[in-house]
């Protein structure tokens, strides 16, 4: 015997309070053949005959009586239980987001903006973002440190949900009093240039590390800092170049202390997105969280 479905005990009690399968499925806005179809499904569940009927009239059978105040009864508690979670879906939204977020999308309009939206819609929520690379923030979520992480590389994990963000624009830059400031130059020209990269583990060096192969600068070096807004200020002082997300450079932009550099062929838009752990179970925070992430991509 199995546990009898809800939707048919209510079906079986609306039938029985009616008087008649007619008038039961009247009253549940179905027809009469699916109210019946009901009625002997749930007697095929609890293998017993619950209305013995002659005619149009009908009575219950001992193992419907007994049926009947349990069905009453457990009708009573899942209507209480759907009452319960509707009053938590009404209740102010309270608790903490925490996220894992890289450098480069930190720094961007996108994540501050998203950040901004959801506090003002919901100011009770305590927000904490982790700044790590993209192998740390992927690790942390697949460990639970974090339910969600924003990173700006390609992720191929059937362990994580990926939802896709609008992509960064890249950028080569130069300091602004490079001889090369604001023009076009062959990687030729660049002969001897220090290319300035991102820490061992950041999506940011790896992106970089193929361009400076694709670019193949004669007699190119490379330096590492471990900070995105190290290597702008290192490059406005003239430390070497490098390729990085428009967006966190253009205050630099703006004052002159970097400048572009185009050079072929020109970085390729880097694909950002959050990630979360394909089973973890999203807290109310997380869900609004991602709905308004959902809602801002496509206005976008």
């Amino acid at each position: 015997m199995t546990l009898p479905s809800l939707h048919r005990l209510r079906v079986f009690t609306v039938i029985v309070d009616a008087g008649s399968v007619s008038s039961g499925a009247r009253e549940l806005g179905i027809t009469q053949s699916t109210a019946s179809t009901h009625l002997r499904q749930l007697e095929a569940e609890v293998g017993s005959l619950l209305i013995e009927r002659t005619g149009r009239q009908f009575k219950l059978t001992e193992a419907g009586e007994v049926l009947l105040a349990h069905a009453y009864r457990m009708l009573a508690i899942a209507d209480e239980a759907l009452d319960d979670l509707a009053g938590i879906s009404l209740r102010p939204l309270t608790g903490s987001l925490t996220i894992s977020a890289t450098t480069t999308t930190s720094e961007g309009a996108f994540l501050p903006g998203l950040l901004q939206d959801f506090s003002s819609t919901y100011p009770d929520v305590t927000i904490d973002v982790h700044i790590d690379n993209s192998s740390t923030a992927i690790r942390h979520t697949l460990e639970g440190k974090v339910g969600l992480g924003i990173i700006a590389a390609e992720v191929d994990d059937p362990a994580l949900t990926v939802i896709p963000l609008p992509s960064e624009e890249q950028a080569v830059v130069v300091s602004g009093r490079h001889p090369l400031a604001g023009s076009a130059a062959e990687p030729r020209v660049l002969r001897g240039s220090i290319v300035l990269l991102r820490e061992q583990g950041s999506a940011t060096r790896t992106y970089q590390e193929a361009l400076v192969n694709r670019w193949q600068i004669p007699d190119v070096r490379t330096w590492t800092l471990a900070s995105t807004s190290a290597i702008v200020a290192a490059v406005a002082e003239g430390l070497g170049i490098s390729c990085l997300p428009r967006i966190v450079c253009r205050d630099a932009f703006a004052l002159g202390r970097v400048a572009e550099l185009a050079i072929d062929p020109p970085p390729p838009a880097r694909p950002v997105c959050f990630v979360r752990r394909t089973d973890h179970h999203l807290t109310r925070a997380e869900e609004h969280f991602l709905a308004l992430v959902t809602e801002k991509c496509t206005r976008e």
